[in-house]
């Protein structure tokens, strides 16, 4: 019978030191990465805003000339009515599209909002609007989370009609009013996400406001409930 000898090579305790060392490494790298993308879409965020004041400011100062060439006209009577008529809608043109760029520089202060001590999920708004279809309403939410952008948000959103029906209160559920699956009210953003749907206010009901909750799941899950007076457009 032979006797082989077998021999195995232990590693010193300075490989093992090598080894550790390189995971550190690893986690340290994928930690600043981490943190460079999260500057990368603040500082993007930051730039939009920043363009859409820039616009704001502009377009008061296109109106603040128009208004005043119109009052220097109509003072020398140097101007007709069209002409007149003209210079008007375009300072109508011109301030929606200043109320159209406030409503989005509101929108993005509320996802920094470095003023105000709230964090966290946020209803941000809920527009309504008429369809082509007689009591069918189109909607659209916007969800945000402010200051905090370092996880993702996840969860559901709950909308309920309230309002009177038969001379009675009465409160309808989404899901009993649309086609709108639990699927449809799923979110997951970083920022802010926006919902969007249609539903049928059912004959005799006048609606009066509609209530929004959204809820984040995970243990350390959050809330955040709205209402919103009854109002389309």
């Amino acid at each position: 019978m032979t006797s082989e000898l077998i021999v195995t090579k232990r590693r010193g305790a300075a490989w093992y030191v090598l080894w550790a060392a390189s995971v550190v490494i690893m986690l340290v790298v994928a930690f600043f990465l981490g943190r460079m993308n999260s500057r990368e879409a603040r500082l993007l965020l930051e730039q939009e805003r920043d363009v859409l004041l820039a616009q704001v400011d502009d377009y008061e100062q296109r109106i603040g000339d128009l208004e005043q060439t119109n009052i220097v006209l109509q003072s020398a009577a140097q101007v007709d009515a069209q002409a007149s008529e003209e210079i008007m809608d375009t300072i109508s043109r011109l301030q929606g599209t200043i109320d159209s760029l406030e409503t989005e520089l509101s929108f993005y202060r509320g996802i920094m909002a470095p003023e105000l001590d709230v964090k966290g999920l946020q209803i941000a708004s809920l527009t309504l609007k008429s369809t082509a279809v007689e009591r069918r309403v189109q909607f659209q939410l916007a969800l945000t989370q402010v200051k905090t952008h370092t996880v993702f948000l996840k969860g559901d959103v709950e909308l309920q009609v309230v309002g009177v029906e038969n001379d009675a209160a009465k409160t309808y559920a989404l899901s009993e009013i649309s086609n709108l699956t639990s699927q449809d009210l799923k979110f997951t953003f970083k920022y802010f996400q926006n919902l969007s749907g249609e539903f049928n206010l059912p004959n005799g009901f006048t609606p009066r406001k509609v209530v929004v909750t959204a809820k984040t799941t995970g243990r350390n899950g959050q809330e955040s409930q709205r209402e919103f007076d009854w109002s389309v457009e």
